[in-house]
């Protein structure tokens, strides 16, 4: 099966009740998937032996009529957007320098059903010796957490000082991987180590078969709702939870 069938399958799970009438225009979320492949294959660039870089950062710019129809469903669209661009890479051999994110913009000249996609080469935050990297040119963090008590993961660096990564996704992919939301630059951590999820009120830490596996307040974990406080180790790396009372 391949990605864009794998894509639709997953979509038949979502695209159900009301989530299907946000679909009666002529945008279809599997036009989008693909032409977030062609985005990739035609962007695609060498810039090493057996590595091609692709973009990881894409806009899709769709109509306001279409953008107030899909308000509500675009961070799961969006997710299983991004699924799909990390899903074609791996099958076609192309590298990411950060997180693979998508989102939705409305654009004042297109009519309904139609829609164009912006993309570009962003890198992401990477944790390394207790310190959180930034690059200048980072995905920029606009409307911040959208979470209430703005969750995030602090890090304690060497001197003491604390740094915060704010989780504004639904979905916060932690690991090795260059790919990842929160790179964690670790020998003891599996390229895709671990997500922190938003679910509804609770955000949950859910490990994903890593090979040294996640730990909480000291004890391994398979899935943990996080409360203030909470104490992360993957790998040699510690975090701490921190979520602001409402």
């Amino acid at each position: 099966m391949g990605v864009l069938q794998r894509f639709e399958r997953r979509l038949e799970g979502m695209v159900e009740g009301a989530f299907a009438r946000a679909f009666k225009s002529e945008l279809q979320p599997v036009e989008v998937a693909s032409a977030v492949q062609r985005e990739m294959d035609e962007r695609a660039a060498i810039v090493a032996q057996g590595r091609t870089l692709v973009p990881n950062d894409f806009v899709v710019e769709i109509s306001q009529p279409d953008g107030q129809r899909l308000e509500v469903y675009a961070d799961s669209l969006s997710q299983e957007l991004a699924n799909l661009a990390r899903e074609y890479a791996k099958e076609q051999g192309f590298s990411f320098v950060g997180p693979v994110r998508v989102r939705f913009e409305p654009a004042g000249d297109l009519s309904t059903g139609m829609f164009r996609i912006r993309s570009g080469v962003v890198r992401g935050s990477t944790i390394e010796n207790n310190e959180i990297r930034r690059p200048a040119s980072d995905h920029p963090q606009g409307r911040g957490s959208a979470f209430p008590g703005r969750p995030r993961l602090d890090v304690t660096t060497g001197d003491g000082a604390h740094q915060s990564y704010d989780i504004t996704t639904p979905v916060t992919l932690l690991g090795r991987g260059t790919d990842c939301d929160l790179r964690l630059v670790d020998p003891g951590v599996s390229r895709h180590h671990a997500e922190i999820r938003v679910e509804g009120p609770e955000i949950v830490l859910v490990d994903l078969g890593s090979t040294n596996g996640s730990f909480v307040n000291g004890q391994p974990i398979r899935r943990v709702s996080l409360i203030d406080g909470t104490r992360i180790t993957i790998g040699r790396t510690n975090l701490v939870f921190r979520r602001d009372r409402e």
